[in-house]
C-alpha cells in the first residue's frame, strides 16, 4: 500500500496580491500592467494564494482549466509541504518549471525548470538558507501577482521581472531584464521533486538553430518511469550557449546531449528594460509532439494575447456558478475553491490526438476525444467528480472513457491514482469504478459500457491486486495478513456497490446480485460490543489491543488508511441504513455521530499528518470524513447536518495562504466547500442522489449547459439563518431532504426558507431518509 505521507518518509492579508498594486518594487524593475479580471465577472474573487501555505500544497502559477501545463515558481523541492514545489513561507525562488501537482500529499513533476539570471553563472540552485550559493533569487510577496492564467514576480537578486502565462499544452514566459552584459538563463533538467542521484533515469537536450531547444527526460519518483518532452523557443537568438552533461561541459553543441544530469546556459547581453520571451510546449509522446503543440497553441509572440485568452477561459469556467449575497470573504473562498476544483484531472495528449498510454505505448485517440492524467480518485470521487457532473457536463464522458481506456491499457487494471501514463497505486480501493458508475447513473451519453464492465469484472472477481484475494476469501481482509486491511476492506465494499450498478447496466444481472451481496461485507468488520468497525484476524477473532483513535493493533503496519476506527466506521456511504441497523437503529447512529464530533481530539504519535482539521475525531483535513456531517439526515436529525456543515464552512476555510484544513488533493478539499455552499452534497455518488445541507449564499445560478439552469434561492429570516424550515422544488412544496440528479438534469429551481431555529421534525421520519443499499 502506498500512502501519501509514507512515500515521502522514504524519499527524503491576500497572499499573492492578485488584484492589488505591487508594493515596494525596485525602481530598476518594470512593473507590469498585469491582467485585470472583468469587474463584473467572478474571476476577480479568486485568491490563488489560498492553500499555498499551511498544508494545502497548492501552487500559485499560470494554467488554464484542466491544463497540461502548470507554469509556476518553485521555492523548494524536498519535503511534504513542498509537494507542489512552492510554499508561502519561503523567500527565494529556484526557477519556473512547467508541471505541478495541486494539493497532493506526495510530490513529483516540476519538469523543465528555467531561471533567468545576471552575473556569475551558477548551475546549482543553492539553498533556501544561502540563495547566493546558486542561481536562486530572493523575492517578496509584495512584488508577486497572481490572477487566473497569469503569474508575475520580481527576482530581486537579478532585478528581473518574470511573467508567466499558459495554454492547455504550452507555457509562455516574459522576462524584463536590466542592462547587463552577463544576462543568462539556466535550463536545468536535473531539477525535479526530491532530486537525487537516481531521480532522473535518462535525459536528452538538443540545440536547434540559434533560438530553440528540444529534449525530454524520464524520472523515477512517485510515477516511476514517467516520460516528459519539451520544445522551447526564445524570442531572440542566443548570444552563446553552454551545455553540461553529468558535470562535463560539451564541445559540440548541436549534437544531442544525453545523460542523467543535463543543464544548459543561454547567454544574453541585455539593455535596460529589454524583454526576452520564451515559449515551451510539452508532450508525453515526443519532443516533436511538444513542438507541434507549441506551434499550434502559441504560434506567435503575443504574451498579452495568451494571458487574455487564459483569463477568458477561467472566467467562462468559473461563471458556470454565479452567486448573490454573502460576504466578500465568502465569495473569495468560494471562487478560489471552484478554481482549485477545475485544475485536475489534467490534459495529457497532443494536438494531433496522440498520447502515451498506461502500457507505455503511443496511441491515437478517436476524433474529438481527449486523454487525461492526475486522477486523485480516492479523494476526488467524493465531491470533485460530482461537482464536474454539474458544471463540466460536456467533459464528463471524455473523462470517464479515458478511465476505461486506462483500465484496458494498465497492467494494474482499473485506475487507482494514474499520473502521466504511470499507475502510482496510491491509496486504497480502485475508485475509478465509482466515477464511471456515477456518470452512468446520471445518464451521461457516449460511455463505453461493455468496455467498462469487462475491466471492472476482471478487477472485482479475478484480480490479485492488493488484498483482493483475501477479501474474496474471508469477506474482509485479515489485519495479520495485509497492511491497511481496514481501509482496503471498506473501500472494496463500496467499489463492489459501484461495480454492481455497472453490471446491471451491462445486463449482467447475476454478477450484479453477487456484487450487491458482497457490498454488505463491511458488516463483517463491525463489532457490536465496541460499536466500531475494527481490525479482524484471519481466524475471525478481533485484533487486540483496540482503541478507536489508534491506527492499528500492532507496530508492524497501520490497519487504517489515513484514518482510524472513528472515521472508518462511517465509511459506508452506500448503506447508512444498514450501518444504523448494525448499531441498533437510527437513534444509535445519531448517538455515534454526536460521538465523533464530541470525542477527544487526542491522536496517537503514529497518526499521519493527513489526519487534520479535527473536530473531536472528525477530521475535515482528510477525505474519509467529508460525508460524515451529512449522515445526520439518515439518522433522523437533518438540522444537525445543517448546523455542522455551516460550522465547517466557517472554521475549516479562510481566504489566507493557510486557508485549507489539509491537503487540497486535486480539488477535493475545495469541492467539498463548493458543494456544501451550493446547499447539497453527494454522500453516495453512485446513487446519483444529493442530500440537503444549508446554502451559504442567498441565490446561486448554475449553468448546466444546453440552455439549462439550476436556480438555488435561500430566503432567510435573518442574515444568520441556517436551518431549513421548508423547501419548494420547482414551485411545489417539498418535504424530503434529498433528491435525485434526474430531478435537476434539465435544470430547475430549489427554494429554501431558512430560520434561526431548527425545524427538528422536517425530514426526521424514517420514511423520509435518503435511500440506502439496504432499502
Amino acid at each position: 500500500m502506498i500512502s501519501r505521507r509514507g512515500f515521502l518518509a522514504g524519499s527524503s492579508a491576500l497572499a499573492l496580491h492578485g488584484l492589488k498594486k505591487l508594493r515596494g518594487a525596485s525602481h530598476h524593475a518594470v512593473l507590469p500592467q498585469h491582467p485585470q479580471p472583468d469587474p463584473e465577472g467572478v474571476a476577480r474573487f479568486v485568491k490563488i494564494a489560498i492553500g499555498t501555505g499551511g498544508h494545502g500544497h497548492t501552487y500559485p502559477g499560470a494554467t488554464v482549466p484542466f491544463g497540461m501545463v502548470q507554469l509556476s515558481p518553485d521555492t523548494y523541492n524536498q519535503g511534504w509541504d513542498w509537494c507542489s514545489g512552492y510554499h508561502y513561507s519561503d523567500n527565494s525562488i529556484m526557477g519556473f518549471s512547467h508541471t505541478h501537482l495541486s494539493g497532493t500529499g506526495i510530490g513529483d513533476m516540476l519538469d523543465v525548470l528555467l531561471m533567468p539570471c545576471t552575473g556569475t553563472v551558477k548551475t546549482i540552485p543553492g539553498s533556501r538558507e544561502n540563495p547566493d550559493a546558486g542561481y536562486r533569487s530572493r523575492f517578496s510577496h509584495d512584488e508577486e501577482v497572481a490572477v487566473p492564467g497569469y503569474y508575475s514576480v520580481l527576482l530581486r537578486d537579478y532585478q528581473i521581472r518574470a511573467e508567466l502565462s499558459a495554454t492547455a499544452r504550452a507555457g509562455i514566459h516574459r522576462y524584463t531584464f536590466p542592462a547587463s552584459d552577463s544576462g543568462h538563463f539556466v535550463l536545468d533538467l536535473d531539477h525535479g521533486y526530491a532530486t537525487g542521484p537516481d531521480s532522473v533515469l535518462w535525459a536528452n537536450i538538443k540545440i536547434v538553430g540559434n533560438d530553440t531547444i528540444v529534449g525530454g527526460r524520464s524520472t523515477a519518483r512517485w510515477a516511476k518511469g514517467r516520460e516528459i518532452y519539451f520544445a522551447m523557443k526564445f524570442s531572440r537568438p542566443f548570444d552563446r550557449v553552454e551545455v553540461q552533461a553529468d558535470g562535463r561541459n560539451l564541445q559540440d553543441l548541436h549534437e544531442e546531449a544525453k545523460g542523467k544530469s543535463l543543464k544548459c546556459v543561454l547567454h544574453y547581453a541585455t539593455k535596460a528594460r529589454e524583454t526576452i520571451l520564451v515559449k515551451t510546449g510539452i508532450s508525453g509522446v515526443s519532443a516533436e509532439g511538444a513542438l507541434r503543440n507549441l506551434e499550434a497553441e502559441i504560434p506567435g509572440w503575443d504574451f498579452d494575447e495568451v494571458t487574455a485568452q487564459a483569463l477568458h477561459e477561467w472566467e467562462q469556467a468559473l461563471s458556470k456558478i454565479r452567486v448573490e449575497g454573502g460576504t466578500q470573504k465568502q465569495r473569495e473562498i468560494f471562487y478560489t475553491a471552484l478554481y482549485h476544483s477545475l485544475l485536475a484531472p489534467t490534459l495529457f495528449d497532443d494536438v494531433d490526438g496522440s498520447y502515451r498510454g498506461m502500457d507505455d505505448a503511443v496511441h491515437q485517440l478517436p476524433p474529438g476525444a481527449h486523454n487525461y492524467s492526475t486522477f486523485s480518485l480516492w479523494d476526488t470521487y467524493r465531491a470533485a467528480h460530482p461537482l464536474l457532473t454539474l458544471v463540466q457536463q460536456e467533459r464528463v464522458p471524455d473523462l470517464v472513457n479515458c478511465l476505461i481506456r486506462m483500465a484496458h491499457e494498465s497492467p494494474v487494471g482499473m485506475p487507482v491514482w494514474p499520473l502521466q501514463a504511470k499507475e502510482t497505486e496510491c491509496m486504497s480501493g480502485y475508485h475509478s469504478v465509482v466515477v464511471i458508475a456515477e456518470a452512468l447513473q446520471k445518464g451521461f451519453p457516449g460511455i463505453d459500457v461493455p468496455g467498462a464492465y469487462a475491466a471492472m469484472k476482471k478487477q472485482a472477481l479475478e484480480s490479485n491486486y492488493k488484498g483482493l484475494p483475501l477479501y474474496r476469501k474471508h469477506g474482509y481482509i485479515p489485519c495479520d495478513l495485509e497492511a491497511e486491511s481496514m481501509g482496503k476492506s471498506m473501500d472494496y465494499a463500496y467499489d463492489d456497490w459501484a461495480v454492481a450498478y455497472v453490471a446491471r447496466v451491462a445486463g449482467e444481472q447475476k454478477d450484479a446480485g453477487f456484487l450487491l451481496e458482497r457490498a454488505r461485507s463491511y458488516a463483517n468488520l463491525y463489532d457490536k460490543e465496541t460499536g466500531f468497525v475494527r481490525p479482524r484476524l484471519a481466524n475471525g477473532m478481533w485484533a487486540e489491543p483496540f482503541a478507536p483513535n489508534e491506527m492499528g493493533h500492532s507496530r508492524k503496519w497501520r490497519d487504517f488508511t489515513e484514518s482510524n476506527a472513528w472515521q472508518a466506521t462511517f465509511a459506508v456511504q452506500h448503506d447508512p441504513k444498514g450501518l444504523a441497523d448494525l448499531m441498533g437503529g437510527r437513534e444509535m447512529l445519531l448517538e455515534k455521530l454526536d460521538g465523533i464530533f464530541n470525542a477527544s481530539s487526542v491522536m496517537p504519535a503514529d497518526a499521519p499528518d493527513d489526519i487534520a482539521g479535527l473536530v473531536g475525531q472528525y477530521a475535515h483535513g482528510n477525505e474519509p470524513s467529508h460525508h460524515i456531517a451529512y449522515l445526520y439526515v439518515y439518522a433522523g436529525a437533518p438540522y444537525k447536518t445543517q448546523e455542522r456543515v455551516r460550522s465547517l464552512m466557517e472554521t475549516m476555510y479562510d481566504n489566507k495562504p493557510d486557508g485549507l484544513a489539509g491537503n487540497e488533493d486535486c480539488g477535493q478539499m475545495s469541492a467539498w466547500y463548493v458543494m456544501s455552499a451550493v446547499g447539497f452534497y453527494a454522500v453516495d455518488p453512485v446513487s446519483a442522489n444529493y442530500v440537503f445541507g444549508t446554502p451559504l449564499f442567498d441565490r446561486m445560478t448554475i449553468d448546466m449547459g444546453k440552455d439549462r439552469q439550476l436556480i438555488l434561492e435561500a430566503k432567510r429570516a435573518s442574515a444568520n439563518s441556517q436551518y431549513i424550515d421548508s423547501l419548494r422544488f420547482n414551485g411545489e412544496p417539498y418535504t424530503r431532504l434529498w433528491f435525485s440528479h434526474s430531478s435537476i438534469a434539465r435544470g430547475g429551481h430549489i427554494e429554501w426558507q431558512l430560520t434561526d431555529r431548527p425545524n427538528e421534525s422536517l425530514g426526521s421520519k424514517a420514511e423520509a431518509s435518503p435511500p440506502s443499499m439496504t432499502t
